[in-house]
């Protein structure tokens, strides 16, 4: 359930997002282009709307837009996912401008040599256009991803204790020492690295509320587990995974648990991205 609620999140925040910027996209090019050749001026007497500039500005725009978020869903799951760091901030950012300066490049020679002919080919316009193209885009791509940055790095520095209660008895637990959590008759149990074991007063919806989720995974109802628990994977039948998990409690008590066909690909993604 909670995957199908993640993923339809996921989908309605890209759909806010394609809309919101599609139509940011579409009022600066309007103004852009009505401020750049007098001819466009609302208020010139030879004022002409300038349709097709508008257009050309509205597609590449998109383009440049698709190529952004592309290469910064390339580096969430690859880098970000990870840690983050200036150098992977600047190789993202390069590298986004360097996919734009090719596309530039390509719609430059393509569109002007198609409708004005090679003859209307100049360096001079190529850079000036193709130098203020990326200073806008590095603009728009600060603004669009900065928020999303944002939040990775928040939950890149994690608070490294979880305080836990039990019979009025507070222990603090470093998140470093956590193998995974579980819950049995509705009493959950930290299991520790050492394979040492805590009680606490927690549900596991509280406990899945101060940890993270980049490092911690519910698997279930009743598991949350950190990468470093994780023995074996195995695929079994109707699409679900047995997952082995280590270490084996101090009383040998055994630990395999089955992921669900619903929760397979964002469990596998999730452990992928922790290696």
């Amino acid at each position: 359930m909670k995957a199908l609620i993640n993923s339809s999140k996921n989908k309605i925040n890209s759909l806010n997002f394609w809309f919101k910027n599609s139509l940011a996209i579409v009022i600066i090019s309007i103004l852009v282009n009505h401020l750049f050749e007098p001819e466009n001026f609302p208020l010139n007497e030879h004022y002409k709307f300038p349709l097709f500039p508008i257009i050309v500005s509205i597609f590449s725009s998109s383009l440049i837009l698709l190529i952004a978020k592309i290469n910064f869903n390339y580096f969430k799951h690859k880098y970000f996912s990870k840690k983050i760091n200036i150098q992977l901030l600047f190789n993202f950012l390069f590298s986004t401008l360097g996919y734009i300066t090719l596309l530039y490049i390509i719609l430059y020679f393509g569109f002007n040599g198609l409708i004005n002919g090679i003859a209307s080919y100049r360096i001079y316009n190529l850079l000036t256009g193709l130098s203020i193209s990326l200073l806008i885009s590095t603009l728009g791509i600060t603004l669009l991803f900065s928020t999303d940055i944002y939040k990775l790095h928040k939950s890149d520095s994690p608070k490294s204790m979880l305080r836990t209660k039990h019979s009025g008895i507070i222990t603090l637990v470093d998140l470093a020492e956590i193998a995974f959590i579980y819950s049995e008759n509705k009493i959950v149990y930290i299991i520790k690295t050492d394979k040492t074991s805590i009680i606490t007063d927690f549900t596991l919806n509280e406990v899945e509320s101060k940890i993270n989720e980049r490092d911690f995974f519910r698997a279930n109802r009743q598991v949350i587990l950190h990468s470093r628990s994780v023995e074996q994977v195995q695929s079994i039948e109707n699409g679900k995974l047995s997952v082995s998990l280590k270490p084996i409690t101090a009383n040998e008590k055994a630990f395999k648990i089955n992921i669900s066909r619903y929760k397979k690909q964002e469990f596998m993604t999730w452990f992928n991205n922790t290696l």
